[in-house]
């Protein structure tokens, strides 16, 4: 047979007899004292007294097990629907009217306590300001801080209670934290100023200042002088230590380097003696050595290299190109840039 041919198949629907459906809606009503919620309840016996009494004109009609019985089971259905018919309105005023004290209580606990927290908040602040100028409590906040990394503060903080307890010990920690810790030709402070960090080696670290400096000149005259003789050296590693840039703490950490005073190379003009130095400046061999971590800073300086002849040294152009032939003495065109050794250990 093709599909065409084919009849549709109707869905067969089961027709409950009479009695059937009487034995089913009295299972129903008993079933409705079960239900929670009491709209349902109220709904539930308004079709039951519906259906009960259509059940009864049915049963006059053509008598069925139990249809002497629906009328007065409609009856039963109508009179409970009155009944839940009445509560309903009164139980939802008495909900609405329990929500409403209910929001309104919450509301007056929620501003009390937000009006408590407005007073905590406001003793916390007092005791804070108050607590803030207590040194105690700031050298207290300031220890906390550089425990949790924010170290520029806890050294803001030391450096403000100035001599309290072991204030500047906790700045050369931080100071020697942050040379440890910042990539090479990055910037950190010590003492007043900035300083680049060229190298790190066996608990030390080379600083060049950061901010060259041009008032002073190598020399106070035109004269043949050495690195060793110079006046520049003798300011370096005397008034430039010690006029309150550096703590006492800061210069112990300032080492003293063996300074290696070598020849021009292209002239052949003597370097002088080698010295013993705190802060120096760099020759031609070490210039080039961190030529490239000085960046954008490897241009005109001084170096403390000898010129064509002692009464210049060598320096470095603004393009960065070591000048052999030199920069007159006691001239200031050409910047300084301070450099030293410090203990990390």
């Amino acid at each position: 047979m093709a599909k065409g041919d084919k009849k549709k198949k109707k869905k067969e629907v089961i027709e409950l007899t009479p009695a059937e459906r009487f034995v089913q809606l009295k299972t129903l009503k008993r079933a409705t004292r079960c239900l929670l919620v009491d709209e349902d309840v109220y709904r539930i016996y308004v079709r039951l007294t519906k259906d009960f009494a259509q059940m009864d004109e049915l049963g006059k009609e053509t008598p069925f097990e139990g249809c002497e019985e629906c009328a007065a089971l409609s009856e039963e259905c109508a009179a409970l629907a009155k009944e839940w018919e009445k509560k309903l309105p009164a139980e939802r005023e008495v909900i609405s009217r329990t929500v409403t004290t209910t929001v309104k209580k919450q509301e007056e606990d929620d501003n009390k306590k937000k009006g408590i927290a407005k007073w905590v908040v406001l003793v916390v602040i007092v005791a804070m300001i108050v607590c803030y100028n207590v040194p105690a409590t700031r050298y207290q906040l300031a220890g906390l801080s550089a425990k949790v990394g924010f170290d520029k503060w806890a050294s803001s903080t030391y450096e403000k209670l100035g001599d309290y307890k072991d204030c500047k010990n906790q700045i050369v920690l931080l100071e020697k934290k942050a040379i440890e810790k910042v990539k090479i030709g990055g910037v950190v402070k010590f003492g007043t100023c900035d300083w680049m960090v060229l190298e790190r080696t066996d608990g030390k670290a080379l600083l060049t200042k950061y901010m060259a400096d041009n008032k002073h000149p190598y020399h106070d005259k035109s004269e043949k002088v050495t690195w060793e003789s110079c006046a520049l050296r003798k300011y370096l590693n005397g008034e430039f230590l010690e006029d309150g840039k550096f703590t006492p703490e800061e210069l112990a950490m300032i080492l003293t380097t063996n300074v290696a005073n070598v020849a021009n190379e292209e002239f052949g003009t003597d370097g002088g003696k080698n010295t013993q130095d705190k802060v120096f400046l760099m020759n031609e061999p070490e210039f080039t050595k961190y030529k490239k971590k000085l960046k954008a800073k490897a241009k005109t300086m001084r170096l403390r290299t000898p010129g064509k002849d002692a009464t210049a040294t060598t320096y470095v152009s603004a393009l960065g190109d070591i000048i052999t032939y030199g920069f007159p003495v006691d001239e200031n065109g050409a910047c300084i840039r301070p450099t030293m050794w410090v203990n990390l250990k």
